[in-house]
């Protein structure tokens, strides 16, 4: 009798969860950014590195997007992309047909590059230290690619203000946000609002 009255309850817990999606996806939420709401500083330091990766992101997938769709554009709209791109490849230094590869092999893997950063993000939400290693190890892997693949010319020059300020945000604010989260690891717990823990409870 008690083992029929757990089948149906197990039952009747997998049709409500099969019903709404809501409890599914709180679950989801819990197990990638925990149950425990971290502090002010952390939460703010969270959503300002993914709105930058989030814009960085959104990028590479829309490179990549452009580049591998450039014959169907050019069949469909009349845009001449290819040659658009590779007119840009030569006056960088590269040879005929092949700026456009190198462009998009380099979106395809920066957004590999923006997924493992994404993985420090959640880390940093939980407040795990080891968040600086996936972090700046995706961010520099980025950089790295850009310069290697394309060249510091590229960089340099079709690379916007706004896409290097951000960057350097990114990545000097995360950096500032690990010195504070060893400091309270090491027991001097700091808030970059003057806010403790301690005092927000």
């Amino acid at each position: 009798m008690a083992e029929g009255k757990s089948t149906q309850e197990i039952r009747e817990q997998l049709e409500a969860h099969l019903n709404s999606p809501l409890p599914i996806l709180i679950r989801l939420r819990n197990l990638v950014f925990g149950t425990v709401k971290p502090d002010n500083y952390t939460r703010f330091s969270f959503f300002l590195g993914l709105i930058i990766w989030f814009i960085f992101f959104l990028w590479s997938i829309l490179g990549m997007v452009v580049i591998k769709s450039r014959h169907w554009i050019e069949s469909e709209k009349k845009i001449k992309v290819t040659d658009m791109i590779e007119n840009r490849g030569k006056e960088l230094g590269f040879e005929q047909f092949v700026f456009a590869e190198r462009l998009g092999a380099f979106h395809t893997l920066s957004i590999v590059c923006w997924v493992i950063v994404f993985v420090g993000l959640v880390m940093m939400y939980r407040k795990i230290y080891q968040f600086i290693y996936p972090f700046f190890f995706g961010i520099g892997l980025y950089l790295l690619l850009m310069w290697f693949m394309l060249g510091f010319g590229y960089w340099a020059k079709d690379t916007t203000t706004f896409d290097k300020i951000t960057f350097f945000l990114l990545a000097a604010h995360t950096g500032l946000y690990a010195f504070f989260l060893k400091q309270e690891i090491l027991g001097k717990p700091m808030s970059f609002f003057g806010v403790s823990e301690e005092e927000e409870d």
